[in-house]
């Protein structure tokens, strides 16, 4: 497996993930992945979106399980803390707080909600109010959660995809305009590879589109390549496609993170026969 990192895996602690957490570290072991990194969904106040994250009271069991693997699991595979933090307007201050409690090694930024009150799902097929309006607002969302200064990763940039709406010119503006901002703060884009196995959209795809990363590599954006992970089986999902496509594409290097630092390591050539 020559892309050598996994940080977007979820555990049942999120309410819609199955599988231990052990079969995810070897199922990464199996693949040859040298670092593999659990990313679950963090917990927000007043139970807000509770019915997919992990609770307040979670947090610390959390941490100390992910924790306990980095032990176990040491001299096989290294084992990361992260967490995929949602971005959500007037709670900056509980996030930031979030942020600085434990020993991450990276944060992973994402909109699910296009509303305070964490109601309105991002990619819903329900909104009251039109595509063009559903896009416009989510790399709104997007641009502040890059600006904030709060986030290592970006994750699955266009997932509005998934209400089966393309965007329109004003939603094609604001993804440029988002990249440009991903760009101009340093951020890392995460090549989600989920939309394989999301039923939803109209074909498999990842988050972003082709065309989006090689407007991101033009730009220069660090790229990492993470599954999204809800079971052990998906650990990895297309991983050796995606590399392949990438190196086609001129990509070289991807990057790692440690206690909030970003490194890189080379696509291997060899690997692309």
């Amino acid at each position: 497996m020559p892309i050598l990192t996994d940080y977007h895996i979820h555990t049942p602690l999120c309410g819609h993930a199955t599988g231990p957490m052990e079969d995810c570290v070897e199922r990464g072991i199996a693949l040859g992945l040298r670092e593999i990194g659990f990313a679950c969904h963090n917990p927000l106040p007043r139970g807000l979106g509770g019915d997919v994250r992990m609770k307040e009271s979670e947090l610390d069991y959390y941490v100390r399980r992910v924790t306990d693997l980095q032990f176990q699991y040491r001299g096989r595979i290294d084992v990361l803390l992260g967490l995929e933090m949602d971005y959500v307007e007037g709670l900056e201050d509980y996030l930031a707080r979030q942020a600085a409690a434990y020993p991450w090694d990276y944060l992973i930024g994402s909109i699910h909600y296009l509303d305070s009150d964490c109601a309105l799902c991002a990619w819903s097929r329900r909104l009251p109010f039109d595509a063009e309006e559903q896009y416009a607002r989510y790399f709104a969302l997007l641009e502040k959660l890059v600006q904030c200064g709060r986030y290592d990763i970006v994750s699955h940039f266009d997932v509005p995809k998934r209400s089966g709406n393309a965007p329109g010119p004003r939603g094609v503006e604001a993804m440029q305009r988002a990249l440009d901002a991903i760009a101009r703060a340093g951020l890392c884009l995460e090549i989600n590879t989920s939309g394989y196995r999301h039923p939803d959209l109209p074909q498999p795809d990842t988050y972003p589109a082709l065309p989006l990363i090689e407007r991101a590599l033009a730009l220069r954006i660090p790229l990492v390549v993470n599954s999204d992970a809800h079971g052990p089986d998906q650990v990895g999902l297309m991983f050796s496609a995606i590399e392949q496509l990438l190196w086609q594409k001129g990509c070289r290097q991807l990057v790692t993170f440690r206690q909030r630092r970003r490194d890189r390591y080379w696509l291997r050539q060899e690997t692309m026969k």
